[in-house]
């Protein structure tokens, strides 16, 4: 089965995609490892999802896949780049919906490239929690907002490893994290810290096993805990990933409490890529 896939970046998040009649969801399942690995030849590193978008009369349909093939939870990102591939087959208007994880999500397209996507509010905030590795407590926060994250403060990061906050910290740290029993689905984790209202973030990501370019969920998470702590007191917040690409997340509230969630940011064709899937047995 041979493969033409669109490349697209959502803020620095690699994403492979393709319309949903011509790659079917149960195929993408199977080789999602395959299909992300295609987009190295491209870009030099391998997707960091697969996205399949269906074109639907009342919304614009979309599966999102990790490359363990895992599924099921809403990737913020991944929405961003199918909407702009939607738009690019004329299949949307600037603003319509967006179905994906089960749930219906409102999309915007601006003319300057950046796409916007309204969330509801999170299914469960936890905002102050520990887990103990080693006999070592390690304060944290959940945000499930359609994917759950774990959201850590570097300053704890600087506690809990005697004072060293480097990227080999976190990286050791987030697959213990993220396979804690507290967590029986497995979880994302986010590292983030506020400067001047800015909130400068990395996420190691479940299904993808690794520290990503970007994560809209993540971002999100991320987002409702710095503003729960009066940390970010604007109602738009800057989050920067280690792509360097900003992602902006507005927290529209009545009296402190969330009613909707705005993640926006740029989404990106980088070009196309050609795959041969092996037949299935």
């Amino acid at each position: 089965m041979r493969l033409e896939l669109a490349v697209m970046s959502g803020a620095g998040n690699l994403f492979v995609v393709a319309p949903a009649d011509v790659l079917p969801p149960s195929i993408a399942a199977h080789h999602a490892e395959l299909l992300c690995q295609a987009a190295h030849s491209l870009v030099g590193r391998a997707a960091e999802g697969v996205l399949l978008v269906e074109y639907r009369r009342e919304s614009l349909g979309v599966y999102f896949f990790n490359p363990d093939g895992s599924s099921g939870m809403m990737c913020g990102n991944g929405a961003r780049c199918a909407a702009l591939f939607a738009a690019r087959h004329g299949w949307s208007p600037p603003t319509f919906e967006l179905a994906l994880a089960g749930e219906r999500y409102r999309v915007t397209l601006a003319d300057d490239g950046i796409v916007a996507v309204d969330f509801p509010p999170p299914r469960t905030i936890v905002e102050h929690a520990r887990l103990e590795l080693d006999g070592t407590p390690l304060d944290y926060a959940y945000v499930d907002v359609g994917s759950d994250h774990v959201v850590i403060e570097q300053d704890v990061l600087s506690t809990f490893s005697r004072g060293t906050t480097d990227a080999a910290d976190f990286a050791q740290l987030a697959p213990r994290v993220r396979a804690y029993s507290a967590f029986p689905r497995g979880t994302n984790v986010n590292l983030y810290r506020v400067e001047r209202g800015v909130v400068y973030l990395a996420t190691y990501e479940r299904g993808v096993e690794r520290i990503t370019g970007a994560c809209g969920t993540g971002a999100l998470a991320t987002a409702v805990i710095a503003w729960l702590r009066n940390q970010c007191t604007r109602p738009t917040i800057t989050v920067v990933p280690p792509s360097g690409e900003q992602l902006s997340v507005t927290i529209h509230a009545e009296q402190r409490k969330i009613t909707t969630l705005t993640l926006s940011g740029p989404a990106d064709l980088l070009g196309t890529v050609v795959v041969e899937l092996p037949p299935r047995a």
